[in-house]
């Protein structure tokens, strides 16, 4: 009996490319039109977990293998997440109402992720997240200063 040649899965499928998702107009124009804001990069997009809304741990993790792009991060911010030094930035959090909160890297073992942490359980408390809630996680620049805004799907 002749043998058929092993076809992929991926060949079977068309390809239908996905549109990048786009940032929310109300929010485009909040950091574009009145922040100034440039650069505006999504981050990440993924389901909260309990682990992100667990007030005990007060932290949003940013896993490496889930983060769509690692060129949200200038040279220099790259560098001084590398030196363990926690960074103080700005979020937009899903209401649209600004709040200081601390952005870091942490190394487990062979993985790393990024984490916004310190002031990250109001955030959870002012926008009722909740497990299961999809959200996006976009960085842009205001004045060079690195910044995010959480959105809410």
């Amino acid at each position: 009996p002749k043998l058929k040649p092993k076809r992929s899965k991926k060949q079977d499928k068309p390809v239908c490319p996905i549109p990048p998702p786009d940032l929310p107009p109300k929010f485009r124009q909040l950091i574009v039109e009145e922040m100034g804001g440039k650069g505006v990069v999504l981050v990440i997009q993924k389901t909260i977990f309990y682990s992100d809304i667990n007030l005990t741990a007060n932290h949003f993790s940013i896993p490496f293998s889930q983060v769509k792009t690692h060129d949200f991060l200038n040279e220099a911010e790259a560098k001084e997440l590398t030196g363990k030094n926690p960074m103080q930035e700005w979020l937009l959090d899903p209401s649209m109402k600004g709040t200081s909160i601390t952005f870091n890297k942490w190394v487990m073992g062979s993985s790393s992720l990024y984490v916004l942490t310190n002031t990250w359980n109001p955030v959870v408390k002012n926008n009722q997240l909740k497990k299961g809630d999809m959200v996006q996680l976009w960085s842009f620049q205001v004045n060079s200063l690195l910044c995010f805004a959480l959105v809410k799907l």
